[in-house]
């Protein structure tokens, strides 16, 4: 697949024999037309266990503990995130959601459209942009939903290469900020995006855990 912030080609490839993945790699790194070669690793979502909101509370409820954590309300006499582009590389959004009203600015899908997005990014698109019976970071962002990682066994799971494609979509889109709750290995493919991206002046945002 070509991408053209970076103006590469990735190729991904399948090893069909019982060679390993460091012996493939080493071999494709003797190729003078490969500029680098890197496992396809897999990442994980970054979630932690947080109170529910009674749902019988007015917008911004006091099960949001976040609200006086980061002073939120302080905050958003500043700036509630007008004119700000998030793109939120996750496990996809559930557009419809009443939290998201007018705030979908557009969508992408590195995975099979047909699978319902997890949990987790509509989550996480919550916890940056809520503006209904919740009150997000930043209620007057727009938002880039992305969806990198798909539903394995009750959690979810992304690689390498659909994170790959996620960001790029970002950057041609114009997000200023990405999103990215999730872990995984260093890994020096992602690592080569995420320096464009910031060279572009992109805020990049990742989970700790």
């Amino acid at each position: 697949q070509y991408f053209a912030n970076t103006n590469s080609t990735i190729f991904r490839w399948r090893i069909p024999d019982r060679r390993s993945v460091p012996a493939v790699i080493r071999q494709l790194e003797a190729d003078r037309f490969i500029k680098f070669a890197s496992p396809n690793y897999f990442y994980t979502l970054s979630q932690a266990e947080t109170a529910s909101a009674p749902a019988n509370k007015p917008q911004g409820d006091p099960a949001q503990y976040t609200l006086g954590k980061l002073r939120l309300p302080l905050a958003h006499g500043l700036s509630k995130g007008d004119q700000v582009l998030v793109a939120v590389i996750d496990s996809g959004v559930d557009t419809a959601h009443p939290e998201f009203g007018g705030l979908i600015a557009d969508t992408f899908d590195a995975l099979d459209p047909a699978e319902p997005p997890h949990a987790h990014g509509t989550a996480i698109a919550g916890a940056i942009a809520a503006h209904s019976r919740l009150m997000g970071v930043a209620p007057a962002a727009k938002i880039l939903a992305i969806r990198a990682f798909g539903d394995s066994k009750g959690s979810a799971e992304g690689t390498t290469f659909n994170i790959i494609k996620s960001v790029d979509w970002a950057m041609g889109k114009g997000a200023q900020i990405i999103n990215m709750s999730f872990a995984g290995p260093q890994d020096p493919a992602l690592s080569r995006r995420l320096v464009t991206a910031r060279e572009k002046g992109i805020i990049l945002i990742a989970a700790a855990g």
